[in-house]
């Protein structure tokens, strides 16, 4: 039998086709964006002509996707896709046209972001602390503090609560509309996406806020809508100016929640305490504006006098009584008839008063004595 004759070296015509063959193949890399031309279409899956001899697939359950780019797909169509697979199977490269169409949305969030364009944005619903909004097909979220003061003023007024129960509830009113947003976050990897009507409103420019504090000055008195009730405060917007009212400076009594005075929507008149220049914010009070309690109270309470008053707070120190809206006296353990609780209605003896420390000592066991 003839022995096989070995080639050790292919000929120089092998060696030229076997380079040209080689060099028109590529090699696609997962999360890379490639364009391809639709050459087959059937209910479970689409082919796409990629050139240099590649061919990608698109699976059913891509197909069934609900958004509408996704749908009506033809031979000869050119569409964008994202590889996922380098190589299944059968040698196709798989693809995802749902990733392509995400990355090309996101790609135009952070142009949108780079550039400060305005982009429209539709409202879903509210969540809580804001709105929950479409925006190129992403979810977005617009917090109400961003949100312009004319939705406080004109939609929310009437119908605005409080509580999140009451909040949500009101601002149905803003769902399916169409708004104006700047994006002033925005992370990929997170899928973040945090919007502002504010940013892109002109009352609310950059210019516009600058003009509005220059004619803004510590004392000043101003009437403006609030935007937000936190456990620590209120927001209020005065006319593109955002400003925060401290729970200390809502009234001279203790406040145990800012919600209990206010609701998201109030109309609300303010005394500027102060303007935090980096912040371009204003301090304000609403108590400034009504008169102190504490002011006159010598006068009023003397040294000796008997008062009627109701007890509003049990310590281990003793018990407080409320004798007018902001203005409380202490019973000490050792001034005391007898036990106490809150809601008794108590007479008392004043024994010691001192405005200017905003203390006022009470006893009861003078009375009975």
């Amino acid at each position: 039998m003839p022995q096989a004759r070995k080639i050790s070296n292919p000929s120089p015509v092998m060696d030229s086709l076997l380079g040209k063959a080689g060099a028109n193949l590529k090699q696609y890399a997962y999360g890379e964006l490639v364009e391809g031309v639709v050459v087959s279409v059937t209910h479970s899956e689409v082919l796409l002509d990629l050139g240099a001899k590649s061919e990608g697939i698109i699976t059913g359950e891509e197909l069934q996707d609900s958004d509408r780019s996704y749908k009506s797909l033809k031979v000869g169509d050119t569409v964008l896709a994202m590889v996922v697979q380098a190589e299944n199977d059968q040698g196709y490269i798989v693809l995802s046209l749902k990733r392509a169409e995400k990355d090309k949305k996101w790609k135009t969030i952070e142009d949108a972001f780079d550039t400060e364009s305005v982009l429209e944005v539709q409202v879903l619903e509210y969540t809580k602390g804001g709105l929950l909004v479409d925006c190129l097909g992403l979810r977005g979220f617009v917090p109400l503090s961003h949100l312009d003061r004319v939705h406080f003023a004109n939609d929310l007024a009437k119908t605005a609560g409080g509580s999140e129960t009451e909040l949500k509830e009101s601002l149905k009113v803003l769902a399916g509309k169409t708004l104006k947003a700047k994006v002033i976050e925005q992370d990929r990897l997170k899928n973040r996406l945090v919007l502002s009507e504010k940013d892109a409103t002109a009352a609310y420019s950059d210019e516009a806020k600058k003009e509005r504090l220059d004619n803004i000055k510590e004392g000043d008195e101003l009437d403006g809508i609030v935007t937000g009730v936190m456990p620590f405060g209120l927001f209020v917007d005065l006319e593109g100016v955002e400003g925060l009212v401290h729970i200390s400076e809502i009234a001279w009594e203790k406040v145990s929640s800012p919600a209990m005075y206010y609701k998201v929507g109030s109309p609300i008149h303010v005394k500027v305490l102060g303007i935090d220049e980096e912040s371009q914010k204003l301090a304000l009070s609403v108590k400034r504006l009504i008169k102190n309690p504490w002011d006159g109270v010598e006068d009023r309470y003397p040294i000796g006098s008997r008062i009627t008053g109701v007890v509003s707070k049990i310590v281990p120190f003793g018990a407080f009584v409320t004798l007018e809206k902001g203005l409380d006296g202490l019973i000490h353990v050792s001034e005391a008839a007898g036990p106490l609780n809150v809601g008794d209605e108590v007479e008392a003896v004043i024994t010691n008063v001192d405005g200017e420390k905003q203390k006022l000592a009470l006893s009861t066991r003078l009375i009975s004595n």
